[in-house]
C-alpha cells in the first residue's frame, strides 16, 4: 500500500548508491541527530532483540533497517542491524529517487521478493550482491498508521524499510514470509516511530532549556506551590545564586534573598493566576568579567522591572519571573526631568532680567536715569537676548539630532581665530565679572578651515561658556590653535583653571542631559545639552572632541577639525 505521506516524483537524476562520511548511527540516534537522551540505550536495546527474532523466525542470515531521511532525501541503514558490520551499514545507503530495491519498496509501499540478487535490476543498482553478499531477499516497508483527530481517518506514513537477506540452507523466501515480515514490522515502526517522538521532544527541551539559558535578562520559573522549576544564568548572576547551588525544587523565599522580590512573587502566587503582576526592584550587581581590572570598580545599584506572568497550559501551573534592566530608562528619565527643570530654570533668568530692565526704563517718565545708565541696562538687555537666543539655538539642535535628521552644515573658508576672536569678546564681560582672564593663542598664519562657521561659533560658545561657568575662583582661560600639516587638521583647545571633571564623569560629560553632579558644580547653571551638542557638531565636520581633566586643576577640551571636509565618491554610471 502505497504511503500517503511518501515524497512525490521528485528530479531522478541521481545514482542510487550513496558515499556519505557521517559515521553509521543506531535507530534511535538517525531519527534525531543525536544519541543524547536516557531513552535511546533503551530504544536501541529493544530494536536489537526485535532484529534478532525477525532473522531468527525467517531464518535469515542478515536483517537490517533503512529510514527515510528527509533532509537528504535518501535511505540510511541505521544500527542495530543482524549480520552488518558497523561499516557495512555505514554503506548502505540509496536516494529516494533512485532505481534501487530500497527505494522502489520505500516509494510504491509494496513489498519485494527477489529470488537472484545478482539478476535482479533493483538489487544490482543497491550493489546488494557485489558489496554485502547477498543471495536472495525479503523487503516490507515500514509504516506508520496515525488518526486524524479532525476527519477521523488514517494517515498512513512510511518512515523506512525492513530488509531480510539470505535465508538459511539457500532456500527462497515466500509469500507467507512476507506475511509475517510485514506483521513483526509493524511493532518495528511503532518502536522507531516512538523513538522519533521521544528525540523529538528531547531536542526542543534541550533547545529551549539553552534559550532560556542563554537570555540576557533574569528568567526564574516558580510553580504555584512556590517551588523552583527553573533559573537562568542570568538570573543566578543577578541574585547572587552560586552556579554549583541546586535550586530546582527548592522554595523561591530560601533561594532568593530579595524581600521585595520574594513579596512581588508572593503576590502573584497568591493573586489572581490569570493576571500578570510587576514591580520595580534594586538589585546591587557586581561588576562584570570586562572592568578595568586595575580600577577599583565597586557593585553598581541597577533598578530591574520585574514582571510575573501565569504559566500556561491546561491550567496555570505557576508563574514566570523576568527580570528587566531598566537603569538606563530609568536614567534618562531622570535627566529629562532635571533637564525640563534646569531649562525653565535657564528660561525664567534671562527672562526676568530682561522684564525688570525694560519695567524700570518705562517706568522712568521723568529722566531719572541718564544716558550712560540706559545704555548699560540696554547693554544687559541684549546680553540676555543673545543668551535666551543660544539656549534656543541649542534646543533646536537638539531637537533636530534627536529625530534623526542630520545637521546641514554650509560650508565656507572659516577663520577661526576670527571666530574665537567673536566668542571671547561676548563672554569677557561675564568672565570678568567672575574674576575670569580670557586669552587667545593662536599661531600667525593660521590656516582657514572649510566649515559651517555658525557652527564652528557655536562649538567654541559651549566650550568657552563652560570655561567661564566652572572657574568660580577666576584663573586664565586660553583659546589656542594647532596646526597639524602631515595630517591635515587644526586643534583648537580650550583650557581653564577650574574645579574640573571627576574621572567616573569623565566618560559621561558628552551625554546628552548629563551633568556632573558634585558639591562644586551643583549651584552651576546648565542645560546638560552644551558638550553633547559640541560632539555632535564636531563629528559633523568630520572630527572630534576629546577632554583631559584634573579636579581642582582644569580642563582641557580639544576639537580636531579637518582642513578640508572629505567629498564624496561617486562611481561613474554605464
Amino acid at each position: 500500500m502505497p504511503s500517503s505521506d511518501a515524497p512525490g516524483n521528485r528530479d531522478a537524476s541521481i545514482g542510487g548508491v550513496m558515499s556519505d562520511p557521517a559515521p553509521p548511527s543506531t535507530v534511535a540516534a538517525a531519527v534525531s541527530g543525536s544519541r543524547a537522551g536516557t531513552g535511546v540505550g533503551e530504544f536501541e536495546e529493544i530494536l536489537k532483540r526485535l532484529i534478532e527474532r525477525i532473522s531468527r523466525i525467517l531464518q535469515a542470515e542478515k536483517c537490517v533497517f533503512l529510514l527515510y531521511d528527509a533532509h537528504r532525501a535518501e535511505l540510511r541503514a541505521v544500527l542495530p542491524a543482524f549480520g552488518f558490520t558497523p561499516f557495512e551499514v555505514y554503506q548502505l545507503r540509496t536516494r529516494v529517487q533512485s532505481n534501487t530495491l530500497s527505494s522502489h519498496v520505500f516509494r510504491t509501499g509494496d513489498s519485494a521478493i527477489v529470488s537472484n540478487a545478482k539478476s535482479d535490476s533493483r538489487a544490482m543498482a543497491e550493489g546488494l550482491a557485489r558489496r554485502f553478499g547477498v543471495r536472495t531477499s525479503v523487503s516490507v516497508p515500514l509504516t506508520v498508521e496515525k488518526r486524524d483527530g479532525t476527519s477521523q481517518s488514517t494517515i498512513v506514513t512510511t518512515i523506512g524499510v525492513l530488509h531480510v537477506f539470505d535465508k538459511a540452507g539457500g532456500a527462497a523466501f515466500n509469500e507467507d514470509d512476507v506475511r509475517l515480515l510485514r506483521s513483526m514490522s509493524l511493532n518495528a515502526s511503532t518502536l522507531i516511530s516512538g523513538a522519533q517522538s521521544y528525540r523529538a521532544a528531547v531536542q526542543e527541551k534541550q533547545e529551549l532549556i539553552s534559550t532560556i539559558q542563554g537570555l540576557s535578562i533574569g528568567f526564574v520559573v516558580v510553580n504555584m506551590s512556590g517551588r523552583i522549576l527553573q533559573v537562568n544564568t542570568a538570573a543566578r548572576y543577578l541574585l547572587d545564586i552560586p552556579v554549583s547551588f541546586p535550586t530546582v525544587g527548592m522554595y523561591y523565599n530560601s533561594v532568593i534573598h530579595h524581600d521585595v522580590l520574594c513579596s512581588i512573587i508572593a503576590a502573584a502566587l497568591n493573586g489572581d493566576a490569570q493576571l500578570e503582576t510587576s514591580g520595580e526592584i534594586t538589585l546591587s550587581v557586581p561588576p562584570g568579567d570586562d572592568d578595568d581590572a586595575d580600577a577599583e570598580v565597586e557593585a553598581s545599584e541597577r533598578i530591574y522591572q520585574v514582571q510575573c506572568s501565569p504559566l500556561r497550559g491546561a491550567e496555570v501551573s505557576g508563574i514566570v519571573v523576568v527580570l528587566n534592566d531598566i537603569t538606563v530608562i530609568r536614567g534618562v528619565e531622570r535627566m529629562k526631568n532635571a533637564f525640563v527643570s534646569m531649562v525653565s530654570h535657564e528660561l525664567r533668568t534671562p527672562l526676568t532680567s530682561i522684564k525688570g530692565f525694560v519695567a524700570t526704563l518705562l517706568a522712568d517718565t521723568q529722566g531719572f536715569y541718564d544716558k550712560s545708565a540706559q545704555q548699560e541696562f540696554f547693554e544687559i538687555i541684549d546680553a540676555e537676548c543673545d543668551r535666551l537666543t543660544r539656549l534656543i539655538d541649542d534646543l533646536l539642535n537638539l531637537s533636530r539630532i534627536e529625530q534623526g535628521h542630520a545637521m546641514q552644515l554650509v560650508l565656507s573658508d572659516v577663520d577661526i581665530p576670527q571666530v574665537a576672536a567673536r566668542v571671547i569678546a561676548a563672554q569677557r564681560p561675564t568672565a570678568e565679572s567672575d574674576g575670569s582672564t580670557l586669552v587667545m593663542n593662536f599661531p600667525d598664519e593660521f590656516p582657514a578651515v572649510e566649515a559651517d562657521s555658525d557652527k564652528i561659533e557655536q562649538i567654541l560658545t559651549n566650550l568657552v561658556g563652560n570655561a567661564v561657568k566652572y572657574s568660580p575662583a577666576g584663573g586664565e582661560i586660553t583659546v589656542a590653535g594647532v596646526v597639524d600639516v602631515s595630517t591635515n587638521v587644526v586643534m583648537i583647545r580650550v583650557t581653564d583653571h577650574g574645579i574640573g571633571i571627576p574621572r567616573e564623569h569623565i566618560g559621561r560629560v558628552f551625554e546628552r542631559f548629563y551633568r556632573v553632579d558634585n558639591r562644586d558644580s551643583r549651584d552651576t547653571p546648565g542645560t546638560g545639552i552644551g558638550l553633547y551638542l559640541v560632539k555632535t557638531l564636531s563629528e559633523a565636520h568630520h572630527g572630534n572632541v576629546r577632554v583631559v581633566s584634573e579636579p581642582g586643576r582644569g580642563t582641557t577640551f580639544t576639537v580636531t577639525l579637518p582642513m578640508k571636509q572629505p567629498r564624496p565618491e561617486y562611481s561613474a554610471s554605464t
